[in-house]
């Protein structure tokens, strides 16, 4: 659970988390102790915490099953024989199958195509406040996603000089532009390189919240801060602050004032760093996998669809109304550079 989403609840609170809400008991020093709630309507809107990405295995059959379903729809079914397949072959009870049907055929509809691993789509239209969204249909898991959004948002800065908003989920990439932001779509795909990737991504996340959260972790483990102190367990306001002058001593340009550096931060040859660092790479994210791809692209292998649309496709709602755990910049959840 997120330390602020934890000291700042009451208790008394209910949150939903997956499909059960649970109202808060008591909080005490780092346990938050909840009750069933029995479906009561939760009253914080809610839950902020970290959740493992989606598998890789999971990932690939979520694209091959919309490989066939768009197989079958370039063979002329509609939503209600893809609807009765699914529930044949696939084991969905038919309500269920009836509206995966009908939302997959209406983002076919929308975008020509349906995103596998096999094609990237690339979405771009205006929203009501005349702001750009840019979405990337990928469905290859949020490990990769957070990757490639957050490589991606600080490729954006440094060719616009202009911080975006990012998001990202199991199967989509958000980027919220301007109208002073102009591009050819299709090129977006290509403004980052398997070779250079790894170090831009690592100039990214240092400023993502991720990184604070692994630092602490990886200096706890490390025995770096302590634990108890008068025989009683250090409170997490405090171990925090005693984490962010550690990093202070030992990271100096991760604490500095922005307008006094130049160029990329140095980052030092320590231990602890070095261990944030792999652990944000390959635990948060999978470097990895973004390398792969993008050599993919740029081989070709992976056929890449750009679509200007006048509203967003059925696929790019979930990642508009994505929760902040989606979020991959730092502002509040309330600021008002965050959509509506």
């Amino acid at each position: 659970m997120n330390e602020d989403f934890a000291v700042e609840s009451l208790a008394g609170d209910v949150f939903q988390l997956g499909n059960n809400s649970y109202r808060i008991r008591r909080i005490e020093r780092g346990v938050v102790r909840v009750e069933d709630a029995h479906g009561m309507s939760p009253t914080i809107p809610f839950w902020l915490g970290e959740a493992p990405g989606r598998s890789d295995e999971l990932s690939q059959s979520v694209s091959r099953l919309r490989g066939a379903i768009e197989a079958r729809l370039e063979d002329g079914a509609n939503d209600e024989r893809i609807g009765a397949w699914l529930a044949k072959e696939a084991g969905v009870v038919e309500p269920a199958a009836r509206q995966l049907a009908e939302y997959l055929t209406a983002s076919h509809a929308a975008l020509g195509c349906l995103p596998t691993q096999e094609t990237i789509v690339l979405e771009r239209f205006f929203d009501e406040a005349g702001g750009m969204q840019l979405v990337i249909h990928s469905p290859y898991g949020s490990r990769l996603n957070r990757a490639w959004g957050l490589a991606l948002r600080k490729r954006f800065c440094r060719k616009f000089n202009f911080e975006l908003q990012a998001a990202a989920t199991e199967d989509n990439i958000v980027l919220s532009l301007t109208t002073a932001h102009s591009f050819e779509l299709g090129e977006a795909a290509r403004y980052l390189h398997s070779a250079s990737v790894r170090s831009l991504l690592i100039q990214a996340l240092l400023d993502a919240p991720m990184f604070a959260v692994r630092w602490r972790w990886a200096a706890g483990v490390a025995l770096a801060l302590p634990r108890r102190r008068g025989g009683k367990k250090v409170p997490p306001q405090l171990s925090r602050m005693e984490a962010e002058d550690l990093i202070g001593a030992i990271f100096p340009d991760q604490l500095a004032c922005a307008e006094n550096l130049v160029g990329e931060r140095e980052i030092p040859d320590h231990p602890l760093v070095r261990q944030t660092i792999a652990d944000c790479l390959n635990d948060a994210m999978d470097i990895a996998g973004l390398e792969h791809l993008l050599a993919r692209l740029e081989a070709g292998e992976i056929r890449v669809v750009a679509r200007d649309l006048t509203e967003p496709s059925p696929l790019a709602l979930e990642v508009l109304a994505a929760k902040p755990y989606a979020y991959l910049d730092d502002a509040p959840s309330k600021s008002a550079a965050r959509r509506p």
